[in-house]
Parts: structure tokens; C-alpha cells; sequence
């Protein structure tokens, strides 16, 4: 049957995919989905941010957002990537946001995978509640960076992923959810496109609902919690090869 469905999709257009995992993530969370990706003929990479994963070691209190779109835009330079589409999810929606406005002329598409998707300007923490930025203050002024946030809150009920995700996880860099964004108006060119997990209806429910009437934006919605890669493989895989 996985056979079956990969026979069905779109193998004629090859695509380059740079994967931008969220907070407290690394490249590891696309696991099942680069092999997928690659097997229908596109090429992919999942660059791991700075302090996440397996480069949790070279993290500083100093880590901004900015840290992560120099890391993402590295990452394309080294390997002479043209006509990307980047894919940002949750967190990373905010880093491919960064970087489409510092190198529009290497981005083709873009797709936020249950992300953000900020204004000019903005900060993750402008889009949380009074409370969750209360909370963040406290850490910022203790010196602390941000644990994990239980994998429950996203939706995550199977225990397989649980016991996956969950050692794997390393604390977020305070700096990253503060420093605002610049986001320029999207060239023409570059396409958009929005994916929401409708398990986890919670913080993006906003961005979705925002842009799902807008024409220039194709948007798709999969049943399951925010860590869809993990949980629906096969329908994010689909999504992302119908949305590049």
C-alpha cells in the first residue's frame, strides 16, 4: 500500500527542499519524510539551528533568530541551492520568513508547515498570551532558556513517538522567541503555501485562519497533531510534493 501511494504521486517535477524543524527540534523530526521526499525524485536537506539537536553544544545565551537565518542561508551557499522551496515548520516558519528577505533570489516556494507566518517586525512572543510571555519574562530575567513544552499540548498521544521525540528534545534559546523578523512584501515569483494540523488547534489556528481566504496562498489541512511529519508521514509528504 506505501508502495501504491508513492506510484501516485507527482514524480515529473523535482523540487529542492530545505526542512526547517521548530522549536526545540533538529533535523532528526524528518525523519520519515526526507527518504520520502528523495524517493519521488526531489532532492532535500534538513539543516539542524544552532543549539538543537545535535548542535545543542554550540547554542549560546547570545542565539537569536538571526543566528538561525544565518544558519539556514549558510546552509544553501555551501551547497549552491537554487530555486528553493523551504519548508518552516512551527518556529521555523519565522527563520524561512528571515531568510526569503535576505535571499529572495534563491527561494522559489515557500511552505509553512503549521507555523508562523509574522508580520514585519514581529516576535514569537508577540503572538503568545499574557500568560506564556509572563512566563518567558521569568526565564529571560533568571538567565534561562526555554524548556521543552510537553508533547501532549501538540497533540502527541502515540507513544512511539513520544518515547522518539522526547530524549531528543534540548531547551529553545530564549533570544530566538524575542528578536522580531524582517519580512519583506514576497516577490511575485516566489510562491506561498499554508499547512494546517487540525489536532493541534491552538496557537497557528490564526494563521491559517488568516490566510486560507487569501488567492496568492494555497493552504491544505491534515488530521492530526502539530508533529505531522511523525504522526501522518505519508499525507505530509503528499502535501509537500502537491504544495512545492
Amino acid at each position: 500500500m506505501i508502495q501504491e501511494k508513492f506510484d501516485s504521486m507527482n514524480l515529473k517535477n523535482q523540487h529542492t527542499y530545505v526542512l526547517i524543524a521548530g522549536a526545540w527540534h533538529g533535523g532528526w523530526v524528518w525523519r520519515d519524510v526526507i527518504p520520502g521526499l528523495r524517493k519521488l525524485g526531489h532532492a532535500v536537506t534538513a539543516p539542524t539551528l544552532t543549539g538543537l539537536g545535535e548542535r545543542r553544544h554550540i547554542g549560546t545565551s547570545d542565539t537569536d533568530l538571526s543566528t538561525h537565518i544565518d544558519d539556514v542561508i549558510a546552509h544553501i551557499d555551501m551547497e549552491d541551492l537554487q530555486s528553493v522551496t523551504l519548508v518552516g515548520w512551527s518556529y521555523g516558519g519565522m527563520v524561512i520568513t528571515g531568510v526569503t528577505a535576505r535571499i529572495p533570489d534563491k527561494i522559489k516556494s515557500l511552505i509553512y508547515l503549521d507555523a508562523f507566518v509574522p508580520e514585519d517586525g514581529k516576535a514569537v512572543v508577540d503572538y503568545f498570551s499574557a500568560e506564556h510571555r509572563a512566563r518567558l519574562e521569568l526565564l529571560m530575567s533568571e538567565g534561562k532558556s526555554m524548556p521543552p513544552v510537553p508533547l501532549e499540548v501538540f497533540g502527541v498521544a502515540d507513544p512511539s513517538i513520544i518515547a522518539f521525540v522526547t530524549p531528543r528534545l534540548v531547551d529553545q534559546p530564549l533570544r530566538t522567541f524575542y528578536e522580531p523578523v524582517h519580512a519583506l512584501p514576497l516577490p511575485p515569483d516566489i510562491t506561498i503555501a499554508y499547512v494546517y494540523c487540525s489536532g493541534y488547534q491552538a496557537l497557528f489556528t490564526q494563521f491559517y485562519e488568516k490566510l486560507k481566504g487569501d488567492p496568492r496562498v494555497r493552504t491544505a489541512v491534515i488530521d492530526t497533531g502539530h508533529l505531522c511529519m511523525l504522526s501522518e508521514p505519508l499525507k505530509t509528504i503528499e502535501v509537500l510534493d502537491d504544495l512545492a
